[in-house]
């Protein structure tokens, strides 16, 4: 991924000598002066991000001596801040984090890092990639891969707790619909481009947190808003668009994992989708297809005929998977 950074203008003004604000991007520190900092696919932009799902001149951030505004510019695809999409100009705090396109950008007030006040929120730096990320997260936002709390550098706080408000995208335990469904389209579109390593990207986080709640038997959703079997669907079709694109059996393993989790039969689409999955991507570890199959064949007696159907489907799923 290419950025270009232009040089400020001469009239930009610094506050005792560095920019309080930066704005971090995959593993960079931008110094944004007093002024605007515009966002885009364009070479013309403070921040040239090459990502089709950008528009040209995307958005700007208004950079003031005490604040930093984010504006969308008009764009196709919207703003999110903290997984929600914006109407209007909006302020940012510190960590908040900005999502343009399929990009992530986080805003960091120096004066924040400086003070050890309680408004600063913990972080991680990933290790592989290092990306920042807010301490409530399990995977980096960046590469997807598994954090570790003692990883990298953590802001100063008098107390060690975490503000979540201050990086409301990283409370994942509450907010995992509400971000799924903002990232919904964005991720969509990806796939529609046939860029899956992108879509996957942008997914995994939440499709991860998914999982990690059905295994531990807690509501997908602590949002009385958020329709649960909605969630679980959507996140079982993009699970198995990626098995799809990538061809990576992982993403198998999790449509059974939180199938098992919930003891939920699945839909007959669903096993149409992994007939075809199981085959083309010569799928032999059935582990998980057993334990789900377990977990239904317990509740075989309360079924009917058309619930028995898709039982028997899935056991004829495991004998082409122990064939192969």
């Amino acid at each position: 991924m290419r950025f270009i950074r232009r040089t400020p203008p001469p009239t930009a003004i610094l506050v005792r000598g560095v920019p309080r604000y930066r704005l971090r991007y995959q593993s960079t520190n931008l110094e944004m002066p007093l002024g605007e900092f515009a966002i885009g696919r364009s070479s013309s932009c403070n921040l040239a991000l090459a990502d089709g799902l950008v528009s040209r001149k995307h958005a700007v951030l208004h950079v003031g001596p005490d604040a930093v505004v984010v504006e969308d510019l008009g764009s196709r695809n919207g703003v999110a801040v903290n997984g929600v999409r914006i109407n209007s100009p909006r302020r940012l705090a510190h960590m908040d984090r900005v999502y343009i396109g399929s990009q992530e950008l986080v805003l960091i007030d120096a004066a924040k890092l400086r003070d050890g006040t309680k408004e600063t929120a913990d972080y991680i730096v990933c290790e592989s990639c290092g990306a920042i990320n807010g301490a409530a997260k399990r995977r980096c936002g960046e590469c997807g891969k598994r954090l570790s709390s003692t990883a990298g550098e953590t802001m100063a706080s008098t107390n060690g707790r975490v503000d979540s408000s201050s990086h409301a995208w990283g409370a994942e335990d509450t907010r995992t619909a509400r971000a799924l469904d903002v990232i919904a389209g964005i991720a969509s579109k990806a796939i529609a481009m046939g860029r899956f390593e992108e879509a996957e990207r942008i997914l995994l986080p939440h499709l991860d947190t998914l999982l990690e709640r059905a295994l531990a038997h807690r509501p997908l959703s602590d949002s009385e808003k958020d329709d649960p079997d909605t969630l679980f669907m959507g996140a079982t079709t993009y699970a198995l668009q990626l098995a799809q694109g990538l061809r990576d059996t992982k993403w198998i393993d999790w449509v059974f994992r939180i199938h098992t989790a919930s003891g939920r039969l699945m839909e007959a689409e669903t096993i149409e989708s992994l007939h075809n999955l199981v085959r083309t991507n010569k799928y032999s570890k059935p582990r998980y297809l057993r334990a789900y199959l377990h977990v239904i064949q317990n509740r075989a007696a309360d079924y009917g005929a058309a619930e028995r159907f898709l039982v028997r489907r899935l056991e004829g799923l495991e004998q082409v998977v122990s064939a192969h």
